[in-house]
């Protein structure tokens, strides 16, 4: 028996406060030396510094007429860190604060360690944060300076605003310049280039990189770095494809080509070898690969009958920016708004037009296998890949364009227009990206494109969904594994989770204000007939293998949540004697699945043929689908004039993403993963937390409520350490009852955030952990830590136990703001969104919803009368 459908119910006001001050708490504190030993270790480094800008100053003079003071990139790795360091940094003359990052951890020793109150000394790791200044010599002189005068007395006082140094001294573990080890460590240049000459070889005359220069404040000194990096590419043999300044989110880069001497160099000589790595004013370079998507088949023969439709029209809620579509094909005919500003539909042949046919026909209509009631909006398509250069029917991202810039472009012109041009699209609130960056994945800072997510998110209050990523290399298992499906699940489960770092959430996956999707083994087509020679060795509704694995950055929640991606069968190893390993390849199902069924370009004109795929894109444009019903719903309003409106339009775009994951939960994978994968203690819902984010994606749950379960939406603005109180009525019905129940909270909020730091988010906006005591349960599932580095925090508090209140006691729920990588102003707030539900079985209550809303609607009527008196 299902539970009948009850709508969604607000919350009323909430009780807005200051927020109460937390308690010290006994955190395990940084041992540091005196200033003595730091002057010991420290002064041959300071003056290893000094050296460095007499030899660049030197240097300078011979080509260069008049005395030139250089400036060089410079490295305060300090252990721990130091608030507000930046505002310190720019108060020296000649000393420009660029970023901050976060360093390596460090083994304790004599001279940093951690030490806790009852232990003392710990042997836990020490966390570096490294802050790279840009500097002159003067500037370098003036830091001696201060650094001689707090040797000599650690308690003199510095000029107005240098305090914060005296904490950087104390804390100051090394200080360098940046090198060109530090400009290719994170980005994976070495491996892929090394991949490059194993796989082509000698067929290739260039590579391309995105150089990622520090943003500078002056634009006169943005316009001299490029103009300097630019020439040392023309001189290398190079050039510049592409370039790209977008203040808000402190990005500054170069798409360049370079000629393939200059790998040869690097991996023979090492990466000082080349002048572009040594060059102070580059912060980063990167392997620019384009993603590139190959098509499911070149013969589509499955056919699709559906319904003649005439043309949608209404103003588009969802913008696919993707590959140009097959507009003609019987799906989609009539339902595309296609804006291509670019001419890619010049050179764009139908053969090669699959990603993104496939794209908008799952948008609209869900799986073909299962159809659902198709979008009642037509689809902005803004084409973003064209077809690859070599291989026609495959397509690539415009391989000649940095994506951050490319995307930025594409949003402008869809909220605010170009050119001179009014808006193409302002309607749009939900923007699908089932496409990323074919890059290394980042753990330790934010890709430039997710930067750029979360400031669009922000500033034009949308809904990014985005996909995870996929790894589809074969798995690597042992040979004794791969003699039956099941202990080949087993083994495969084990060397995905292992690889975990390698298989890594793939930009802008990492976005923190962004829904990134992961995908689940699952699709409408149902039983299907195997070949011998396949396996299906992932469990039903699992996470699939091929899908990119979190944690996110800062070990954030990523992916936030899984959908259905279609099936993926693995060629049956055959195991060769003397081999320890046997490999799992995916097998191509596109002709007869299983996969999400699709619509695909077909020969000869056909119109109505369709493909089976899979993959975390598919995942995420069935959320994309599913979030543009949740829109109907809070644009619908409340069913009846006594219960309280729903909120206000600026608030649905997280609503939207709240609800999404609030109707998501582990289920039945955390027991099965905690015996595959062998975890136990306090820290296997931290990993499980990496692995499976915020659980599955329920649809039947979404959007709605049930005869047995309320569901509570809110939506506002928050200041700086204040705190919203949302009082939820706790219904009688589970009063004194030692049955099943369970209270799940969800919050999501747009979080301002800081380009150039490692901690990221401007400010941080979180619910307090929830009165279990009053709940009469436990947290389950996410782990505690990891929910509240994102901007959504999804919690489960269920238990067995009986309840215990009086007529008319609410659960509170206390929402929180406080600064975080900097001081929210006064006047400032940051917008959020607050699902909240209670339920319990039908066997025990199937009036759950109807007492919840009753004393709402009585409170409603308290607040009116007090209006009234006052």
């Amino acid at each position: 028996m299902t539970a009948e459908r009850r709508p969604l119910l607000a919350f009323g006001p909430p009780v807005v406060h200051d927020r109460p001050t937390q308690p010290n708490r006994d955190m395990p504190r940084l041992s540091k030396p005196g200033a003595g030993r730091q002057g010991e270790r420290l002064s041959p480094q300071f003056r290893e510094l000094t050296a460095a800008f007499d030899a660049e100053r030197a240097r300078l003079e011979e080509t260069t007429p008049d005395e030139v003071d250089p400036a060089l990139v410079v490295v305060f790795d300090l252990a721990g860190s130091v608030k507000d360091f930046q505002n310190a940094i720019n108060r020296i003359d000649g000393l420009e604060f660029l970023s901050e990052l976060l360093g390596d951890k460090s083994d304790s020793d004599d001279d940093f360690h951690m030490t806790e109150r009852e232990k003392g000394r710990t042997e836990k790791q020490v966390q570096h944060s490294l802050y790279l200044v840009m500097s002159n010599a003067k500037a370098i002189d003036e830091l001696l300076h201060l650094f001689d005068k707090w040797q000599k007395d650690p308690t003199a006082k510095f000029d107005h605003g240098l305090g914060k140094f005296k904490a950087a001294f104390q804390q100051l573990t090394a200080i360098r310049r940046w090198g060109p080890e530090d400009r290719i460590r994170e980005t994976g240049l070495r491996e892929r280039w090394q991949e490059t000459l194993d796989v082509i070889g000698q067929s290739v005359s260039t590579v391309k990189v995105e150089v990622e220069l520090w943003y500078r404040r002056d634009p006169a000194q943005r316009a001299a770095a490029e103009s300097h990096v630019e020439q040392i590419v023309t001189v290398s043999g190079g050039r510049i494809m592409d370039r790209c300044q977008i203040g808000d989110i402190s990005y500054h880069a170069l798409l360049a080509e370079l000629p393939i001497q200059q790998v040869h160099t690097v991996l023979n000589d090492g990466a000082a070898a080349i002048r572009l790595l040594t060059t102070d004013e580059v912060m980063f370079v990167s392997p620019f690969t384009p993603m590139s998507v190959s098509p499911a088949t070149l013969d589509p023969v499955t056919e699709v009958r559906l319904p003649s439709g005439e043309r949608v029209e209404g103003l588009p809620r969802v913008a696919l920016l993707d590959g140009l579509p097959f507009q003609n094909h019987d799906a989609l005919a009539g339902r595309l708004l296609i804006d291509d500003p670019d001419g890619l539909g010049d050179n764009y042949p139908t053969s090669a037009r699959n990603h993104g046919t496939a794209m908008a026909s799952l948008i609209i209509h869900g799986d073909l296998s299962a159809p659902g009631e198709s979008l009642d909006r037509p689809l902005y398509v803004r084409p973003i890949m064209r077809p690859h250069e070599f291989v026609t029917t495959h397509e690539q991202i415009m391989p000649d364009r940095l994506l951050t810039d490319l995307l930025h472009r594409a949003i402008r012109r869809i909220q605010e227009g170009d050119g001179g041009r009014e808006a193409t699209a302002p309607s749009v609130r939900i923007v699908n990206l089932s496409i990323g960056a074919e890059a290394r994945a980042l753990t330790r800072r934010i890709s430039p494109v997710a930067r750029l997510l979360d400031w669009l998110a922000q500033t034009y209050n949308l809904l990014f969904i985005v996909s995870a990523g996929n790894h589809t290399d074969p798995i690597t298992i042992p040979a004794t594994a791969a003699n039956n499906a099941d202990s080949a699940r087993s083994a495969a489960t084990l060397a995905v989770y292992e690889k975990g770092i390698l298989r890594g959430i793939l930009p802008p996956g990492d976005a923190f204000n962004a829904l990134t999707i992961g995908a689940t083994h699952d699709d409408g087509l149902g039983d299907v007939d195997l070949p011998d020679t396949v396996w299906d060795i992932t469990s039903p509704g699992a996470p699939a293998y091929y899908g990119a694995t979190g944690p996110g950055v800062d070990r954030s929640i990523k992916p936030d949540l899984h959908h259905t991606g279609g099936r993926a069968l693995y060629v049956r190893p055959v195991a060769v004697p003397g081999e320890d390993n046997v490999a799992l390849e995916l097998a191509h199902t596109a002709l007869t699945g299983p996969g999400l069924q699709v619509a695909a370009p077909g020969r000869g004109g056909a119109t109505n043929n369709t493909a089976f795929t899979f993959g975390t894109s598919n995942a995420t444009a069935l959320v994309t689908r599913e979030a543009s019903r949740l829109f109907d719903i809070l644009e619908s309003g409340t069913e009846d004039p006594e219960d309280s409106p729903l909120p206000d339009p600026q608030y649905h775009p997280l609503l939207v993403r709240a609800l999404l994951s609030h109707a998501s939960s582990w289920g039945e994978w955390e027991p099965r993963l905690r015996r595959e994968l062998g975890l136990s203690g306090q820290d296997a819902r931290r990993k499980l937390s990496a692995v499976l984010g915020y659980g599955k994606l329920d649809t039947t749950r979404l959007g709605t409520a049930a005869t047995n379960r309320a569901v509570l939406i809110a939506g506002g603005l928050i200041g700086r350490d204040q705190r919203h109180t949302y009082e939820l009525p706790l219904p009688p019905s589970l009063r004194t009852r030692a049955e099943w129940h369970r209270f799940t909270i969800t919050l999501a909020y747009v979080a301002p955030t800081v380009g150039q730091l490692t901690r990221y988010r401007g400010a941080k906006v979180y619910f307090d952990t929830p009165d279990t005591v009053l709940a009469a349960g436990d947290r389950v599932e996410g782990e505690h830590f990891s929910v509240r580095r994102g901007s959504l925090q999804h919690e489960l508090i269920q238990g067995t136990r009986a309840m215990v209140f009086g007529d008319g006691d609410t659960f509170p729920i206390h929402i929180d703001c406080m600064d975080d990588a900097q001081h929210l102003h006064a006047g400032k707030y940051v917008r959020y969104a607050l699902v909240v539900s209670v339920e319990t079985t039908e066997e025990v209550s199937t009036t759950i919803h109807d007492e919840v809303r009753a004393r709402l609607r009585e409170q409603a009527r308290e607040r009116a009368r007090e209006q009234v008196q006052s």
